[in-house]
């Protein structure tokens, strides 16, 4: 699991957004999501797993971002994608639709 700030502010994430992996992902990220609270971006371009607990992740990152900001995804996987249409999360993270 890789995430950094690329040059224009957006949070890239790569690897698995998994169960097994949600603690670590959560640790790495947080201090990210505090340096771009007012304008939240994810590239979820390199995330090659995903399940439930990833998806309940970005809801509630979508969540705290837009309460203090605006929140978006920029990219999705084709795996990503997927598993939010086939979850109805698209309804949620109407970024993806």
């Amino acid at each position: 699991m890789e995430i950094k700030k690329d040059s224009s502010g957006a949070l890239v994430i790569k690897g698995k957004m998994v169960a097994s992996e949600i603690e670590t992902i959560h640790s790495k990220i947080e201090p990210l999501l505090d340096e771009t609270i007012l304008d939240t971006v994810l590239d979820l371009s390199g995330v090659d797993d995903i399940d439930i607990s990833g998806l309940q992740l970005i809801f509630a990152i979508k969540k705290s971002a837009e309460s203090e900001g605006t929140f978006r995804i920029r990219t999705v996987s084709p795996q990503v994608k997927e598993c939010i249409l086939l979850s109805g999360f698209d309804m949620i993270l109407k970024e993806v639709a």
